[in-house]
């Protein structure tokens, strides 16, 4: 580590309420555990380990050259840790995780794309020739099928002719440096004489690349996820990016001052936008190349919060301005490092921060960097999202758990004339407690089906409107203006259509699963009263949490439409006459439209539906066990010193332990 790590401390004061939140509920459960059952015991293990397993997933995202990997190093107070300039050909992910648990020793892992993966690179030409051989392009085709030769003899050049035995593999080490991670995310500069030939040399097929680090200023464990990019020339970045993005909790987009949401960002406009505001954090780097920082700065955030508007994303999202090089000059202690023009932004914005003319502290250059300002975004976002959320679930499950204590407890309590039913309405527990999981099976089942149908006709229904508007747009322009010249329609109109639809699915989902659960809970807990009676007390069984939905990211993905390309107006020019124009046009955004909506039902709305059915599934199978327990009981030989409970504790002593900590964690949880 730096001598200055200290600094990465900046910020963690966000974390504070939630840390704490976590260790007192922690602490409710060690209280929980001393009167439980065995069952019950390890259920309160598990919540125990999700506490300590909490891990927040970052991802950077951003132009290409914006310094996503400076900032990354820094963030791990290792400067020279990844390669900051990182070939184009290169396609790699690397995640930093920081103070997580590994398997053994295991310090870095480094993961080949699969069979599939490569073939369909090597063969199909990868997203972008996915979607310039659905256009007809086929110059275009040939061109990336030269290419992807090219980018094949090089790999077999430098792992030999069977280097595909690789792929599907990983390779794993009890260390990482420079040198190592380099021989697996950077080509570097072949025509460089002085690169170590090593280097790069599994670049080609390395899919993902993972990191396992300690970094005791983070009080908590954290993946910062280095995305190279999203403008590459196969469009696997922008594939890969997106699945990295799709269980983040935070998103931070790295910009360079110089070219801050420049039109060659619209594919990375496109996929931000699909995030709730809250997740997002706008890193505009490199102020320290600008002539008059001072100046440009306000200018530059009045320029993004206006492309944020034209985006439809909210103008307030965090918008931090900073330089990864004066903060790898604070953390490393050596300002020597600045060139002269870096100097002079610095001091400049130095006297404009109010700091006086002395020279520069370490502790001020931090702070200008502007990654304390990132760290504190960053923990705030972390706190009320996964770590909010984390807890409500964690306190909820416990609540539920405190209440199977007490019932189970109550039960071992009583001899069966003391008051435990064996039958319920005329059958057995078992059967009642099976009737009511058939029940609701069958009822999820319903829903998700029905919750599925749903969406997918608003998407389909939003896919035709597109097409016939677009369409009839088109027929529109060659009325006229003839053949001559190009036209393009912009694909928004489909996305927002799209966005609507699936958000319509998120309200229904919720609305709908939560009711069902609901009416779960209460018909669980009626068979708990109906066993036990008047002896449970103050009693409840609380409805399972409602899954979350995450944004539609597929939504952000890149379509033909986008793409305003040399093949797009060879496209127009090979066509002759109206009725060619429109048949061929209407196919290729029929098709284009499709898959986005194919993305969403496979890769958003069916996991999270999966998530409704197996949330109500897991509730009901612990609930089924405690009361299939609790009439089990039943069958037991009366307890002569029925006044005490197993454990030698007296009744009235665990029921005020159990009301204590049931008050309790209602209490945080308010």
């Amino acid at each position: 580590m730096a001598r200055n790590d200290h600094l990465l401390s900046v910020g963690n004061e966000a974390l504070t309420p939630m840390t704490s939140a976590m260790s007192a509920l922690t602490t409710q459960i060690d209280l929980l555990t001393e009167v439980a059952d065995a069952r019950s015991t390890a259920r309160l293990a598990t919540l125990k380990t999700k506490i300590e397993n909490f891990t927040a997933s970052v991802t950077l995202v951003g132009q290409v050259k914006a310094g996503k990997s400076s900032i990354v190093n820094i963030l791990a107070g290792r400067p020279a840790l990844l390669p900051s300039d990182v070939n184009p050909w290169t396609s790699v992910v690397t995640t930093l995780n920081i103070n997580t648990r590994t398997e053994g020793d295991t310090r870095s892992k480094f993961t080949f794309f699969e069979q599939e993966e490569w073939d369909n690179l090597m063969i199909g030409g990868g997203r972008l020739g996915e979607l310039a051989n659905r256009a007809g392009a086929d110059d275009e085709m040939d061109d990336i099928r030269r290419q992807i030769g090219e980018m094949k003899d090089k790999s077999e050049e430098r792992l030999g002719k069977h280097f595909d035995l690789i792929l599907g593999q990983s390779h794993q080490y009890d260390y990482f440096d420079e040198e190592l991670i380099q021989r697996y995310v950077c080509l570097g500069d072949e025509d460089d004489p002085d690169i170590n030939p090593k280097t790069g040399r599994f670049a080609d097929v390395t899919k993902s690349a993972d990191l396992f680090m300690d970094i005791p200023q983070y009080p908590i464990s954290l993946k910062l996820c280095d995305t190279p990019g999203v403008n590459d020339t196969f469009m696997v970045r922008e594939q890969i990016t997106l699945r990295s993005l799709r269980g983040s909790e935070v998103c931070v987009v790295v910009l360079a001052a110089s070219q801050a949401l420049t039109t060659m960002d619209m594919a990375l406009m496109r996929i931000i936008a699909q995030f709730e505001n809250r997740q997002i954090i706008l890193f505009v780097n490199r102020i320290d190349e600008l002539a008059d920082p001072v100046n440009q700065v306000p200018e530059i955030r009045d320029r993004i919060q206006d492309t944020l508007k034209q985006n439809n994303i909210d103008a307030n999202t965090s918008v931090v301005f900073g330089s990864a090089l004066w903060a790898e000059a604070a953390i490393t202690g050596n300002p020597d490092i600045l060139t002269e023009e870096s100097r002079e932004a610095l001091n400049t914005f130095y006297l404009a921060a109010g700091f006086g003319d002395q020279a520069p502290s370490l502790d001020k250059i931090w702070a200008l960097s502007g990654l304390p300002d990132l760290l504190l975004a960053m923990n705030e976002r972390i706190a009320e999202g996964a770590g909010n959320r984390l807890l409500e679930r964690v306190r909820h499950r416990a609540r539920n758990i405190a209440s199977q204590i007490r019932a189970t407890a109550v039960a071992k309590s009583l001899s069966n004339s003391d008051g435990i039913v064996r039958d319920l309405d005329g059958v057995s527990t078992e059967e009642a407690i099976a009737k009511i999981t058939e029940q609701y099976e069958k009822k999820v089942a319903e829903l998700t089906t029905s919750l599925r149908d749903k969406v997918i006709e608003r998407l389909k229904s939003a896919e035709s409107n597109f097409v016939k508007r677009a369409t009839d747009s088109l027929i529109s322009h060659l009325e006229q203006n003839g053949e001559e010249g190009t036209w393009q329609y912009d694909p928004a109109g489909l996305r927002t259509l799209q966005k609507a639809a699936y958000f319509s699915f998120a309200r229904s989902m919720r609305k709908e699963a939560g009711s069902l659960y609901s009416t779960a809970a209460s018909d669980v807990e009626a068979l708990y009263q109906k066993l036990l009676g008047n002896h449970l007390g103050e009693f409840a069984i609380e409805a399972p949490i409602v899954p979350r939905v995450p944004p539609p990211l597929g939504i952000g993905r890149t379509i033909a439409l986008d793409l305003q390309s040399t093949w797009w107006r060879r496209w127009w020019q090979r066509r002759k006459g109206f009725e060619a124009y429109a048949a061929d046009y209407t196919r290729l955004i029929a098709s284009e439209a499709n898959s986005i909506t194919k993305d969403i039902e496979e890769n958003q709305v069916a996991a999270v539906l999966e998530n409704v059915r197996a949330v109500l599934s897991d509730f009901l199978r612990e609930q089924k066990e405690t009361l299939l327990s609790i009439s089990a009981s039943a069958e037991a030989v009366p307890n002569p010193n029925a006044a005490l409970l197993a454990g030698g504790a007296p009744q009235k002593s665990r029921d005020d332990i159990l009301g204590d900590i049931l008050k309790d964690l209602s209490n945080e949880a308010a």
